[in-house]
């Protein structure tokens, strides 16, 4: 997995069924969430990891006070977008399911009562409206599958304090109704991963940051949320669009050292972005991807690059990404949403 250029932490030493949680996003769908799938086509490959599941979380933003048909629309347009990538990419096997499906199932629930009397389990510094103001906008169904005294327990908690017991029982449930064996996920996950990796590998990936982070402000972003106002590339990007933000990116990101103060769970905006354009091109066969005068074959060997390069020129490697990008994942992935019919 080291090849991959983004594993923080490697525990994987056999064919494994894994599982990523994401979000949806309100906005545009951003390019940063394909490094799972990048990852599990590479683990193929070495005869590692045989299926991934994706978990939809949309519907945890509930817990926040957002509008329930809103986010089921978001969850079915993310569902959209990933299949497609999954089609384009001809990943490992990809399970996609959401939310609405989780938590329709009385198993699910269990497993949150199992785990809600674990110490710390509760994040007590998020505040908002009580758990019994999102039940009440919890379809019939759904409310059918909660234990009654699972709902009487947690009525009064505040609803956003619940979202680590939710995750942590996600990942427990997904163990045992699916088999899953790993969780691969972004570093801020930590908070999460504590928990579950008392019954579950665990495999962590660097995080994007947003193109405007500097050394002394670093501004990271979740992969699979694309927020209004962020300078990020997005699927729905143009080829011009494309380019000009991968100039401006390598513009802002010249000199930044390769992980931002210093810290693995950061890396440079640009390089990030290099690793997935050389990955994206690798996993569908094309020949190694020129940087400069280097042809680059993995997300390591990208790595690799610019520690001995150096980042004061990254500009002179902008249109070589751009191009990449554009070839091997934006333009594929709207070649095949449109064949489907599906707009970004």
């Amino acid at each position: 997995m080291r090849s991959f250029g983004l594993v923080l932490s490697e525990e994987i030493g056999e064919p494994t069924k894994f599982y990523y949680g994401m979000s949806t996003s309100r906005y545009s769908e951003p390019l940063d969430q394909l490094d799972v799938m990048l990852l599990m086509s590479k683990l193929r490959k070495q005869g590692l990891g045989n299926s991934l599941t994706i978990f939809v979380a949309g519907r945890f933003a509930q817990l926040n006070g957002r509008d329930r048909d809103e986010l089921v629309d978001s969850e079915k347009k993310k569902v959209s977008v990933l299949s497609a990538v999954a089609t384009v990419l001809d990943s490992v096997p990809v399970v996609l399911t959401t939310t609405t499906g989780l938590w329709s199932d009385p198993a699910y629930w269990k497993e949150v009562d199992r785990f809600r009397e674990w110490d710390g389990i509760l994040d007590k510094k998020r505040n908002g409206l009580p758990f019994s103001r999102v039940y009440e906008s919890f379809e019939p169904e759904l409310k059918q599958a909660m234990p009654p005294g699972l709902v009487s327990a947690i009525s009064e908690v505040d609803a956003p304090s619940l979202y680590r017991l939710f995750e942590v029982a996600e990942a427990s449930y997904m163990r045992k109704k699916m088999g899953i064996q790993a969780k691969a996920g972004p570093a801020f996950e930590e908070e999460y991963d504590r928990y579950i990796r008392n019954f579950m590998q665990i495999v962590q990936l660097s995080q994007p940051l947003d193109f405007r982070s500097t050394a002394k402000k670093i501004k990271p972003v979740v992969p699979y949320i694309g927020k209004q106002g962020e300078d990020r590339v997005f699927f729905s990007d143009g080829k011009m669009e494309l380019c000009m933000k991968m100039k401006k990116l390598a513009n802002r990101a010249s000199g930044q050292p390769i992980y931002l103060d210093g810290n693995p769970k950061f890396m440079n905006p640009f390089v990030r972005m290099s690793v997935l354009a050389v990955e994206a091109a690798a996993q569908q066969d094309s020949a190694p991807v020129m940087l400069g005068s280097a042809p680059m074959s993995n997300g390591a060997a990208v790595a690799r690059l610019f520690r001995k390069a150096g980042t004061g020129k990254l500009m002179k490697y902008a249109s070589a990404v751009s191009e990449c990008i554009w070839a091997y994942a934006v333009k594929p992935v709207q070649d095949e949403l449109k064949r489907r019919g599906v707009e970004l």
